[in-house]
């Protein structure tokens, strides 16, 4: 009897202990909930288990996974990669990622990214920059051990050439080419045509290191500061063929402000562009940009003319000087414009809201998939050109007129001098100009004399 009344509490026990086992061995899950459903329905697809909150179950597989291939997935959010506790790696090839890569997206834990085959051309938080004495200071955003780039990467000085100088040793940096062969990244990058070498070879000499070839980590000597792009070559002269690696002029912010003008007679094709606020003029003629142009970041430039470029189909000159400038920060050569002519795709433009509302010249021409622009924020103005026949044009409101010769700004009804507007027949025929011809023409002057014999300018004030 003494035996079994010791043996009963030693049952209860081992009872007890069998069942508090039984709950320690049920499966453990992440502390959070992976809320970005488009990852976690990839992730279930490669075998990862979800409660009904959505918790990562910490099975094997999700503690050993070290590396993720999210790979033409078209993943598109990526936040919650860090439920995945010991991932370091991402694999984000072809996922039609571009023009902009943030790698603040993604959590510090991953220190190895693949980015190739997306057509990516700004690579932001990645490093941030400064440049302090003519020196340039670097800070890391995001540390890697690998990254692995796109083709179109290679475009890119603003980040990725202080990234490779910063962490170039320490980390595995590679690049594709047109083939998409991984090679190691380089700040190298040719100048094929030779008239053309030899044309930037006057201007950035320190920048080459040999006949043909850049680095653009390279900073151009003091004298050399400041050279102007500016290229301009009759037909009757031999042009280069190809004007391939201004690019790496146009889109590197670290060199001293410039101007960028180039009109050969010929037409070229160029990478993708980010002007940055260095540039404070940028006219380009008979050129094709592949990939297109951001001026997101330009906030320096103050005229713009692009003429004959198919290939533009929207343009955002929202953080531009465009209109957007005070008559006295002026360009003192090229005062304040905007001429975009024989676009024809380009379906929008997009002005400072607000600005303030002074330009020297408006010239739009031959844009026929542009269905609106408004030009009411622009209050002072020197000439104006509307050679638009399918576009709804909302005219400026003007109060004064800017003299480009003088530099000098006077009110409409105080001057003599006359804003020159020029149409073509289909804008003289539409109400919106009979309206603005009403309200401001004696204050107008009839500028079809000076306008491109292509525009189609008709006269529209009796002498």
């Amino acid at each position: 009897m003494k035996t079994k009344r010791l043996l009963l509490p030693l049952v209860a026990f081992c009872m007890l202990g069998l069942s508090s086992c039984s709950e320690n061995d049920g499966p453990a899950f992440s502390a959070n909930v992976l809320k970005n459903i488009e990852l976690r329905n990839i992730l279930t697809s490669k075998g990862f288990s979800f409660d009904k909150e959505g918790k990562l179950e910490l099975n094997d597989l999700a503690n050993s996974t070290v590396s993720l291939d999210l790979s033409s997935t078209k993943l598109t959010d990526l936040s919650g990669l860090d439920i995945l506790p010991n991932l370091k790696e991402v694999k984000l090839s072809n996922n039609d990622y571009g023009p902009v890569f943030d790698f603040s997206t993604l959590p510090s834990q991953i220190t190895s990214v693949d980015l190739t085959g997306n057509n990516i051309y700004d690579f932001e938080g990645l490093v941030e920059t400064k440049t302090e004495n003519d020196e340039l200071k670097t800070t890391l955003l995001h540390p890697l051990k690998k990254l692995y780039l796109p083709a179109s990467a290679k475009y890119n000085v603003e980040d990725l050439m202080p990234f490779n100088m910063l962490q170039g040793q320490e980390t595995d940096i590679k690049m594709a080419d047109s083939t998409g062969k991984l090679e190691k990244y380089t700040t190298v990058r040719e100048i094929p045509d030779p008239i053309f070498c030899a044309y930037l070879k006057t201007l950035y000499p320190s920048m080459f290191i040999d006949k043909n070839h850049i680095d653009f980590s390279k900073m151009p000597k003091l004298r050399e500061q400041g050279q102007n792009i500016f290229l301009y070559l009759p037909e009757e002269q031999e042009n280069p063929r190809s004007i391939e690696g201004v690019e790496y002029f146009i889109n590197n912010p670290f060199l001293t402000k410039f101007t960028v003008m180039l009109d050969t007679g010929k037409n070229y094709k160029v990478g993708y562009l980010m002007p940055r606020g260095n540039i404070n003029a940028f006219v380009l003629f008979s050129t094709e940009i592949e990939g297109g142009i951001d001026f997101s970041k330009a906030t320096s430039l103050g005229i713009l003319g692009l003429v004959k470029c198919s290939s533009i189909k929207q343009l955002d000159l929202s953080h531009t000087k465009i209109c957007n400038q005070d008559i006295k920060d002026f360009h003192p050569m090229f005062d304040n414009a905007l001429n975009l002519a024989h676009c024809p795709n380009l379906e929008t433009i997009t002005l400072a809201n607000p600005g303030k509302g002074s330009t020297a010249r408006m010239i739009l021409a031959d844009l026929p998939k542009l269905k609106k622009v408004d030009l009411s924020r622009i209050t002072t103005l020197g000439e104006l050109g509307v050679f638009l026949d399918n576009t709804e044009v909302i005219y400026p409101k003007l109060n004064s007129y800017y003299d480009s010769e003088t530099k000098k700004v006077t009110k409409l009804t105080e001057g003599e001098g006359q804003v020159s507007v020029s149409v073509s027949k289909k804008t003289l025929e539409s109400s919106a100009f009979k309206e603005f011809i009403k309200e401001y023409g004696q204050y107008c002057s009839d500028g079809k004399a000076y306008a491109e014999p292509d525009y189609g300018a008709v006269a529209w004030k009796k002498n």
